[in-house]
């Protein structure tokens, strides 16, 4: 609005110079043509008019020269407040380019992966160690997408083992979980690695996320953890034949005449003795011995096929099958099948004055529990029963009688046959 009153006003003093010249050279004009003295006077008239607009024309001028001048003035007075200020606005645009560099370059120092999320959970920044230590790969024109589509890429290409063929649902529960658990994340990701992720929220509602590679670590405890496993295993097993060892055995009987107690279900026991197993010995050599029991165990393993029944190696030639369960008369069928299963295997035993191969003498026992017994009581049943079983012919099972659950442990038991 301003530009065209300046341009109108700038036209003024032009005009009346120009109708100064013009009542000037009218003037001469006329005074030529007239020639005579008294005739003058009108073109005198019009030359004093010339002269009277060039004055207003030169007075306008210096009035807006004066202007201009001033204008000028203030202007040559404002322009470094301007300069100022764009400097400073110059200034304060490096500044922060630089601290957005400085915080760049200082999150790529660190050995973590760094990315960070505004409150709308869009990508604003990553250092350079991210992308190892994620599915998805950064790049630049990932910044402003939100997590929930860079994970959906990561789904769509199966980056995530533990999401495979549960997409939705690990989505869904990644997205219930997302800045809000105290604890590190820990998340396999492709290539067998495992990374640790940690998530924070600042007080302007940006989410921080940290990321960790602890694949060192974790296959650290993963072998530790198959190393106790194994020698969990070890303690538990007989390591010539396989078998649970004593240990076991006991636990499981204690642990099983409590649940027969409560279920008022009945309980067995089978005492397994091999016979003549020095005589065997003395003849085939050690080397063979430890076959036999090897071979004894596996025959008894394929007689008990139900869930919590045990075979364990008692100790030397001695085994044990506990029966949870089973009543008088199963058990009585699996020791019938124990000697028809070893009969079956025919390993040869030609010291034994009994039979031309290997046999077994069981003691079977079957009870329910209550508090006037104990679990010894049992063993001691079942083992009065088989070592009445060698004193009668061996090669074949008794059953506990009421004096075999009334015997002390420290009763000798019946005399048997010697043990060649």
């Amino acid at each position: 609005m301003s530009t065209p009153r300046t341009t109108s006003s700038s036209l003024w003093p032009a005009l009346l110079a120009v109708l100064a010249f013009g009542c000037a050279a009218g003037a001469w004009w006329w005074s030529v043509r007239l020639g005579g003295a008294n005739l003058l006077q009108w073109p005198a008239l019009l030359g004093l008019a010339g002269s009277l607009l060039a004055l207003g024309a030169s007075v306008w001028l210096q009035r807006d020269l004066q202007r201009s001048d001033d204008a000028l003035q203030r202007a040559n007075h404002y322009i470094p407040y301007v300069k100022e200020q764009k400097k400073q606005v110059s200034q304060a645009k490096i500044e922060s380019l630089k601290a957005r560099l400085l915080l760049r370059s200082t999150l790529d120092t660190l050995e973590v992966g760094v990315d960070i999320w505004n409150d709308q959970d869009q990508l604003v920044l990553y250092n350079n160690k991210i992308n190892p230590m994620q599915a998805t790969l950064y790049k630049s024109s990932d910044i402003g997408q939100s997590f929930e589509t860079l994970m959906r890429k990561s789904l769509k290409q199966q980056l995530i083992p533990a999401a495979v063929g549960r997409e939705e649902e690990w989505l869904a529960q990644r997205l219930a979980l997302r800045g809000k658990s105290k604890e590190p994340l820990l998340q396999e990701i492709s290539g067998n690695r495992w990374i640790n992720t940690y998530e924070s929220r600042t007080s302007e509602g940006f989410l921080v996320s940290a990321r960790l590679d602890v694949t060192e670590l974790v296959s650290h405890v993963k072998a530790l953890e198959v190393r106790n496993h194994q020698l969990t295993y070890q303690t538990v097993t007989d390591a010539l034949t396989g078998l649970a060892n004593r240990r076991r055995f006991d636990q499981a009987l204690i642990n099983e005449w409590q649940r027969s107690s409560r279920s008022l279900a009945p309980l067995s026991l089978l005492m397994v003795d091999i016979d003549h197993f020095k005589a065997y010995n003395d003849h085939y050599g050690h080397l063979a011995g430890d076959e036999c029991l090897r071979q004894v165990a596996r025959a008894l393993g394929q007689c008990v096929r139900r869930a919590g029944e045990l075979v364990a190696r008692f100790g030397g030639e001695e085994f044990v099958m506990l029966l949870p369960g089973a009543d008088l008369n199963q058990a009585s069928e699996t020791a019938q099948k124990c000697m028809e299963q070893l009969s079956f295997v025919s390993l040869p035993h030609a010291a034994s004055p009994t039979c031309w191969h290997v046999t077994l003498s069981i003691g079977v026992a079957s009870v329910l529990p209550d508090a006037t017994l104990e679990p010894a009581d049992m063993v001691n049943a079942a083992d009065a029963a088989m070592y009445r079983a060698k004193s009668t012919g061996r090669a074949h099972f008794e059953v506990a009688t009421q004096s075999d659950w009334e015997i002390d442990k420290d009763t000798p038991r019946s005399n048997p046959m010697p043990l060649y």
